[in-house]
C-alpha cells in the first residue's frame, strides 16, 4: 500500500515539472512510459516507436540524437545530463532535451528524455542573432563610410584587416595590405616617430608622412589604439590624409602674418620681427629702429581715383620702400596707407646710429616723392615719417610702436614730407592731448557737463535783454575747469564735436521751454552755436526738429550761429540748409564775421538775419585804426543787407559807446553780463 502511494507521489511530482518525461526503450525503440505532459504534447504514444510518432515522416532513429550516435549503448549507462537541442517536426517548436541511458525493467536498458519548450527563447536568440549580424553589417557600412583610413593589426603590428577607404589612400589592393607590417606604410621621414608612438596603447593624433605603393608621400593624421576582441588583442589604426588641411594651414598662416595687398609682414608677424630685436637689443647692446611711415594726403587718391587705383600705389609704395633698405632689415604694412620699417644698425654707437637711419629715412622720403605713373595717372606722393630708437630700453613693442607713431604725427605737424625722432616733451603733449579727449567723451557720455549762459543787450539807454547764448562749460573732476578755446578745437579734431553739439541743442532748448513760463525771459531769443561738422551731418535738420517737437519750442526762439568756414563749403548744398532752416522759422547768424572768408558774393545769397562782429576787432578798436575801419565796414554791410549786427566781447564802456556811435545796435560782453548758469539769470 505504501509502494502505491509513492508511486502516485512520484508521478504527481513529475508532471508538476512543466517538461515533458519519456522512457525509450534503446533496444526496439517503444515508448515504455510517457508522463501527462508528453501524451498532452504528442498524443497517446505509449507503446508506439518513439522516432514515428515523436517526429514527422521518420522512418528510423533520430540520427541528431546524441545517445544514438553511440554505437553501443550499454557502454552509456549512468550517463546524466547531455544536453541538445531540437526543432520537431511535427509541431515546429524548438525544445531543450536532457538524455539518461538507465537501466529498465526486465533487464532492458532505456533512455529517459527529459524536454522543455524553449521556442520562445530561441524566437529571441535567434532574433539577436539577426541584430547582431545587422549589427555587423552596417559596422562594415560604417568603417567603409569614414573618411578615415582604417588597419586592424594584430599585437605584431601585422596587418589583418582594412576597410575600403585605407587602401585607396595608400594606393594598394585590400589583399595587398594584408600581412604586411604598418611600417611598411611609413615615409622614412616618419619612421622613427611612428615606430615609438604605436608601443603606446592609446595613442592621442598626431601627424606623420605615409608613404603610398607608388613612392608618393602624403601627410597624414594618425591615431590608434589596442583592443582586445574575442580575447584576441589587436589595434586600430586610422589615418586622414590631411594634404589638403596643411595647405589650407599655409594659407591661413599667410592669411595670419601677411597683408593681402603687398605681400608685406602684417601688424602679426612685424610684432613678431620686433619682440626678437628687442631680445638681441638687450643681449649685445647694438641699437634697432622703428620707422612709422604714413602717405601724406593718400585718402585724396582714394577719394579722387578710386580704391583700385589707390591699391596700386600701395603696392607701388611697399616695392619702393623694400628697395631702399637692406637685407636685414624689414618692412611692413600695418594697414590702409601705414608702413613700418624695423631696421638693425648692427652698432652699439647712438651717433652712428642716428647717421645711419637719418640716410636710409631720407631715401625712402626721396623715393616715395617720385611721381607715381599708374593707370596713365601722373601722381605725386610724399610721406611723413616718425623714429623712435632703441636699445636695452626695457619697453614694450606696442610702448615703441606708439612712440614711433607719436614722432610721425609730430613730422606731419612739421608739414609733412619729413622724419622727426621720437621726443618725450612732444609725447607728453599727446598724451595728455588724448587723456583730455578720453575725459571729454567720457563728460559727455555721463552728462556731466553744463551750459552757461550770456545776455545780449540792445543799445539806448535801457539796455533792454533781447536774448542770450548759450556756452559750454567744462569742470573736470581733477583738472578743475578747462577752457573751451581747450577742449572745443580737441571736440572738432576728434569727431566729438557733434554728439556735443547735440547735446547743447537738447539742454539749451530745454531750457527754453523753462523761461517760456517765465514772463521776464519768455520773449528771450537764445543763440546756439554750430559747428561746421554738426552742421554737415545728414541728420543735422531732422535732429533739430526733433527736439523743437520734444520740447514743444518754436524754432523762431532759436538763432543758429554759423563760421563763414561752414557757409562756403558744398555751396548748393548749404544754401538748400539753410533756407529749409529759415523755413522752419531758425533765425540765422554769422559768427566771427570778418576773420575768415568776407565776400559780398556769398553774403548776397545767404538768408542770414545778424551780422556778430568778432571780438578781436572789438579789442583794440579805440586804439587801431584799422580795426575802427573793419567794425565801421561790417556795420555798414550789415546795414545795406538790412542786416542785425551785435558786437561781442565788449568789456569797456568807451568800446560800447563807440560801437554804439557807429551803429551797432545790439551787445554781448563782460560790460553787461558775464555767462552764468541759468538760474542766476
Amino acid at each position: 500500500m505504501a509502494g502505491n502511494k509513492t508511486a502516485d507521489l512520484m508521478e504527481v511530482l513529475v508532471n508538476s515539472t512543466g517538461a515533458f518525461i519519456y522512457v525509450i526503450d534503446m533496444q526496439n525503440y517503444e515508448i515504455l512510459y510517457a508522463n501527462a505532459r508528453s501524451i498532452e504534447e504528442f498524443g497517446d504514444i505509449v507503446g508506439k516507436v518513439c522516432y514515428e510518432v515523436l517526429q514527422k515522416d521518420q522512418e528510423s532513429p533520430c540520427l541528431f540524437c546524441p545517445i544514438e550516435k553511440s554505437e553501443n549503448h550499454s557502454c552509456s549507462l549512468g550517463k546524466r545530463n547531455i544536453d541538445w537541442e531540437n526543432q520537431n517536426t511535427i509541431n515546429g517548436r524548438y525544445y531543450l532535451m536532457n538524455d539518461s541511458i538507465v537501466p529498465w525493467i526486465d533487464n532492458k536498458i532505456a533512455k529517459i528524455q527529459v524536454g522543455i519548450d524553449i521556442t520562445e527563447q530561441k524566437k529571441i536568440q535567434n532574433l539577436l542573432i539577426e541584430e547582431k549580424n545587422s549589427a555587423l553589417a552596417a559596422f562594415e557600412i560604417l568603417l567603409d563610410s569614414t573618411i578615415e583610413g582604417l588597419i586592424i593589426n594584430d599585437e605584431n603590428k601585422i596587418c589583418k584587416r582594412v576597410n575600403k577607404v585605407a587602401p585607396n589612400l595608400l594606393g594598394y589592393s585590400p589583399e595587398e595590405m594584408l600581412g604586411e607590417k604598418i611600417l611598411k606604410f611609413v615615409a622614412a621621414e616618419s619612421y622613427d616617430l611612428v615606430e615609438k608612438v604605436i608601443q603606446n596603447n592609446n595613442q592621442k593624433p598626431y601627424e606623420a608622412v605615409l608613404l603610398r605603393k607608388d613612392g608618393s608621400i602624403f601627410p597624414a593624421l594618425v591615431r590608434g589604439q589596442d583592443l582586445i576582441l574575442s580575447g584576441e588583442k589587436i589595434r586600430v589604426s586610422a589615418i586622414l590624409d590631411i594634404t589638403e588641411i596643411k595647405s589650407y594651414e599655409q594659407e591661413i598662416l599667410k592669411l595670419a602674418h601677411y597683408d593681402l595687398l603687398t605681400s608685406l609682414p602684417n601688424r602679426v608677424l612685424l610684432k613678431e620681427y620686433i619682440q626678437r630685436a628687442i631680445k638681441r637689443s638687450n643681449r649685445t647692446g647694438e641699437y634697432h629702429a622703428l620707422l612709422f611711415i604714413d602717405l601724406d594726403n593718400f585718402k585724396s587718391v582714394n577719394d579722387t581715383e578710386g580704391h583700385n587705383v589707390g591699391d596700386m600705389v600701395l603696392v607701388e609704395t611697399a616695392r619702393r620702400i623694400e628697395n631702399c633698405i637692406r637685407e636685414n632689415d624689414v618692412v611692413a604694412r600695418l594697414g590702409g596707407d601705414e608702413f613700418v620699417v624695423l631696421i638693425d644698425a648692427c652698432e652699439t654707437n647712438r651717433e652712428i646710429v642716428i647717421d645711419s637711419v637719418r640716410t636710409i629715412t631720407q631715401k625712402i622720403l626721396n623715393a616715395l616723392g617720385e611721381p607715381y605713373l599708374i593707370e596713365n595717372y601722373n601722381f605725386r606722393i610724399t610721406a611723413s615719417i616718425g623714429i623712435k630708437l632703441f636699445s636695452n630700453d626695457e619697453l614694450s613693442i606696442d610702448e615703441l610702436m606708439k612712440y614711433a607713431d607719436s614722432a610721425m604725427y609730430n613730422a606731419k605737424a612739421e608739414g609733412r614730407n619729413t622724419f622727426r625722432f621720437y621726443n618725450p616733451k612732444l609725447q607728453k603733449m599727446m598724451e595728455n592731448k588724448v587723456y583730455l579727449i578720453n575725459s571729454l567723451r567720457k563728460a559727455i557720455e555721463e552728462n556731466s557737463m553744463s551750459l552757461h549762459y550770456q545776455t545780449q543787450v540792445s543799445g539806448g539807454a535801457d539796455q533792454k535783454i533781447v536774448g542770450v547764448e548759450a556756452l559750454i562749460r567744462w569742470d573736470h573732476p581733477s583738472e578743475g575747469f578747462i577752457s573751451p578755446s581747450r577742449f572745443i578745437p580737441l571736440a572738432e579734431e576728434s569727431g566729438l564735436i557733434v554728439p556735443l553739439g547735440e547735446w547743447i541743442l537738447e539742454k539749451s532748448i530745454q531750457q527754453i521751454q523753462v523761461w517760456n513760463k517765465q514772463e521776464a525771459k519768455s520773449n528771450w531769443r537764445l543763440s546756439i552755436n554750430v559747428s561746421s561738422k554738426q552742421f554737415e551731418e545728414p541728420t543735422f535738420i531732422a535732429t533739430l526738429q526733433k527736439v523743437l517737437k520734444k520740447y514743444r519750442v518754436n524754432a523762431q526762439k532759436i538763432k543758429l550761429e554759423l563760421t563763414e568756414g561752414v557757409l562756403i563749403k558744398n555751396v548748393k548744398e548749404t544754401l538748400n540748409k539753410l533756407y529749409i532752416l529759415k523755413d522752419i522759422g531758425f533765425s540765422l547768424s554769422i559768427d566771427d564775421f570778418g576773420t575768415g572768408y568776407s565776400s559780398l558774393s556769398y553774403l548776397k545769397q545767404l538768408p542770414i538775419d545778424e551780422l556778430k562782429i568778432d571780438q578781436s576787432f572789438i579789442r583794440d578798436l579805440m586804439v587801431d585804426p584799422n580795426d575802427e575801419i573793419i567794425v565801421k565796414t561790417i556795420i555798414s554791410i550789415a546795414q545795406q543787407f538790412g542786416l542785425e549786427v551785435i558786437g561781442e566781447g565788449v568789456e569797456k564802456q568807451e568800446q560800447y559807446e563807440k560801437l554804439l556811435q557807429l551803429g551797432c545796435n545790439n551787445f554781448q560782453g563782460y560790460l553787461f553780463s558775464k555767462p552764468m548758469a541759468a538760474e542766476l539769470l
